[in-house]
């Protein structure tokens, strides 16, 4: 009975044996393997003393395998290819067929307005496709990326970490939002009167100050904030119903305008839009799904 010394052999050295075996020549098995015959020498060494076993005996033409050889060769040779094409093989993905679930960052507003026209794809390309949403802030989106629990997200993310990838989706456009029968506001909106209201803010952690502010403060306008919400989809309802104004995007109102009857105004002061952006772990730059759900959200978001 052989005595194995290691269970953990290094698979290098079944490659060699395997040429060694397939050669019954140490020289040429160095030959094939590019490499120096003292090296295939002190490989074959290795193997002897992990197997208990002299694997090779010298002979006229070369060496000959042992009995513990033979027993080993046919698995070993089988191992080797099967290593061999998992490592070679393509990733493959078949979205007709796949019954893969997506984990996507996407704000809730947004989940309103993409998530139907993702699913309608899914209908018409990926029939077994599923999709998990979170509405969460970026840096908990990100956090989820790094550990393997989202695949993707699609929001403001100004530097995200280098092992990162991005694409930009498209700009979204700042705008005001005040009830159609707000009591100062009608028609136009001037500086004063954005100083003059009272504010709703969105902030997913409760702190009041965001970038409009450090806009602001060299204009010598300190929004008077009158409550903070954590979900952009409130923001509408809550502005059509109160003498609030809201700074909001474009993007999120435009489903809302006509349904709350919302009066929308250019920001009276500079600001640019705000571009967002798919983000995703490089870990899954090859992916063909990741890949392919990829191309389809930009393609959802260049065409509404």
């Amino acid at each position: 009975m052989h005595k194995i010394h290691n269970t953990n052999i290094d698979l290098n050295l079944l490659k060699i044996f395997n040429a060694i075996y397939s050669e019954r020549s140490i020289s040429r098995a160095a030959e094939h393997l590019g490499m120096s015959q003292s090296a295939v020498s002190h490989a074959l060494q290795r193997l002897r003393h992990a197997l208990d076993d002299p694997l090779f005996i010298r002979s006229k033409n070369g060496v000959d395998p042992t009995t513990r050889s033979d027993e080993i060769a046919g698995p070993i040779f089988q191992a080797i290819l099967q290593i061999n094409g998992v490592i070679t093989q393509p990733s493959s993905f078949s979205p007709r067929t796949s019954d893969r679930v997506f984990h996507f960052g996407l704000p809730d507003h947004a989940v309103a307005r993409y998530a139907p026209l993702i699913l309608e794809r899914f209908a018409k390309e990926a029939p077994n496709l599923s999709i998990s949403l979170y509405p969460h802030p970026v840096h908990q989106l990100i956090e989820m990326m790094e550990n393997n629990r989202l695949d993707m997200a699609a929001t403001v993310c100004h530097s995200p970490p280098a092992r990162f990838r991005t694409l930009k989706l498209f700009k979204s456009h700042h705008v005001v939002i005040a009830a159609k029968d707000h009591p100062f506001i009608q028609g136009m909106l001037s500086l004063a009167d954005y100083k003059k209201a009272r504010h709703l803010v969105y902030s997913s952690d409760g702190n009041r100050h965001s970038y409009l502010d450090d806009i602001l403060l060299p204009l010598g306008v300190e929004r008077d904030v009158a409550v903070t919400i954590a979900s952009h989809m409130a923001s509408p309802i809550i502005v059509s119903n109160s003498d609030l104004i809201a700074t909001t995007t474009m993007e999120l109102v435009q489903p809302f305008l006509k349904r709350y009857g919302l009066q929308v105004f250019e920001p009276p002061f500079p600001v640019g839009d705000v571009d967002i952006k798919l983000i995703w772990h490089q870990r899954h730059d090859r992916d063909p799904a990741h890949q392919w759900m990829r191309e389809l959200t930009q393609d959802i978001t260049r065409n509404v």
